[in-house]
């Protein structure tokens, strides 16, 4: 490609961006059908599904509340701290859910932290499969599960640095098999500008997370969890996909 061509190129790829940094984001709607997100037409009604942060995390009777200010999460009662996540992790966002699917409530937290790699790596022939899983800074995202475990709250489940980055998620069960399913807005690593963004929806595979649909993808902003008249759990999306 000469250079002219090039600038070409590049003035066009900015022009569009330009016009979808100021014009009105698209909404889409998307239901799970068939192993897939596909899209489905707008109804008369639609309602958000709110999570409460309020809830029974150590089934004592007594209600904690989990709050998420300054990037760190505090779970407390009455006022008491019971846990605080550690300075080092910048927390951006904290939900009430069950993804492990124990019947027991659990916090999820998606973080930021430093790269670590894999212990193992020092005994491996091979090492470093997650070498690049972080950005620039060195800094890596997580998800992490805190709940009652052995009189305390703890981590009772903490996934290795993430492939690629998480901006959002949220839990609802998509195919109605009264089992949650993790939905994420997933990111690039160093990727400013958004573009290759995408939904993505995992299910517990006992072990872990395991991906099921990979689904619209391109300059996405935001989405949430909604319903119709019918106990049918939707995605609303709010950008432009193009694949």
């Amino acid at each position: 490609m000469d250079h002219s061509k090039y600038l070409l190129r590049s003035l066009l790829l900015n022009s569009a961006l330009a016009l979808c940094l100021v014009a009105p984001a698209r909404l889409q709607l998307f239901i799970w059908e068939q192993g897939a997100l596909i899209h489905a037409p707008f109804p008369t009604h639609l309602q958000p599904i709110n999570q409460s942060n309020t809830v029974d995390l150590d089934n004592d009777g007594q209600l904690e509340q989990v709050t998420l200010k300054d990037s760190i999460v505090t779970i407390q009662r009455d006022g008491s701290s019971l846990w605080s996540s550690p300075p080092n992790w910048e927390v951006k966002q904290v939900e009430i859910t069950d993804l492990n699917h124990d019947g027991q409530p659990e916090a999820t937290l998606l973080l930021w932290r430093d790269f670590t790699p894999w212990p193992i790596d020092d005994y491996l022939v091979h090492p470093g499969r997650i070498q690049n899983f972080h950005d620039r800074r060195g800094d890596s995202c997580h998800l992490i599960l805190i709940g009652w475990r052995q009189q305390a709250f703890r981590e009772i489940w903490a996934g290795s640095a993430l492939i690629d980055p998480l901006i959002s998620f949220a839990t609802a069960d998509l195919d109605n098999d009264g089992r949650d399913e993790l939905i994420a807005l997933e990111s690039r690593y160093d990727d400013n500008l958004g573009l290759n963004n995408a939904i993505t929806v995992w299910y517990w595979n006992g072990f872990g997370f395991t991906l099921l649909s990979r689904g619209p993808q391109g300059y996405i902003h935001a989405f949430r969890v909604v319903r119709t008249t019918e106990p049918i759990n939707l995605l609303l999306v709010q950008g432009i996909s193009w694949r």
